[in-house]
């Protein structure tokens, strides 16, 4: 029997199959933040849904059971990764609190002060701020999935991250802004890839810029000794 390429049919079953599974791990997505009644379970979701995704983008499709594998890959991850992924996730819901709280703060008064220039600076700070900390915490999920470091040191490098890749925090925002355009004409999808699909491009960018930045840490392999040979004595 031989292997012959796949025609343009088995493409598109392909993707097809492909497509089925994002909308799967959509509907578990939601299962396991409802599950972990959304403070406790949006993490863990997040993280199980951007590992079983990758495995999915990397062609690990599993065998010819359909989605079972990707159920089970998913309640594995979710379960193993629930309360490290939450000690991460807390800074993030904090963060997230702190800024809600500061642009109420500037909201508070009345139209006309509103608009004066402090007001108005203290907005776009906001803004960014909001901006970084999602950048941060799309970051925050990717690491749980890739790495098993510790609360602090995921921290620090999901913090770092975005700082010391600017196009990384551009090509970020640019997705989920792209993300919410499209939902927004399309509100049919968000129900099928509201989070798979966003998530999906969040942990292939991060994850290519986190597969980058390990090669440059990685030492060249030392240069293999030149052999000295040395002429036989003559006898």
């Amino acid at each position: 029997m031989t292997d012959a390429p796949l025609g343009w049919a088995g493409r598109v079953m392909q993707w097809l199959g492909f497509a089925t599974r994002l909308v799967l791990v959509n509907v578990l997505f939601v299962a396991g933040t409802l599950g972990g009644l959304v403070l406790f379970g949006l993490f863990p979701a997040a993280v199980a849904a951007t590992t079983v995704l990758a495995r999915l983008r990397l062609g690990d499709t599993g065998d010819s059971s359909g989605g079972d594998h990707v159920v089970r890959d998913f309640a594995t991850v979710y379960r193993a990764q629930f309360w490290h992924a939450n000690r991460v996730g807390s800074i993030f819901w904090l963060a997230g609190v702190v800024l809600f709280l500061n642009v109420l703060t500037v909201l508070a008064p009345s139209d006309a002060v509103l608009l004066s220039p402090t007001h108005a600076v203290l907005l776009v700070l906001a803004a960014l701020a909001g901006l970084g900390t999602l950048a941060a915490a799309a970051a925050a999920v990717a690491l749980c999935g890739r790495y098993r470091d510790s609360v602090a040191s995921t921290w620090r490098t999901a913090f770092v991250l975005p700082l010391v890749s600017p196009l990384l925090s551009l090509s970020l925002l640019a997705t989920l802004a792209a993300a919410v355009v499209v939902f927004s004409a399309l509100p049919v999808l968000v129900p099928l890839v509201g989070a798979s699909l966003p998530l999906l491009l969040s942990g292939w960018l991060v994850g290519r810029r986190l597969a980058v930045l390990e090669a440059a840490e990685t030492p060249a392999p030392a240069p293999a000794e030149t052999a000295h040979t040395t002429a036989p004595a003559a006898a």
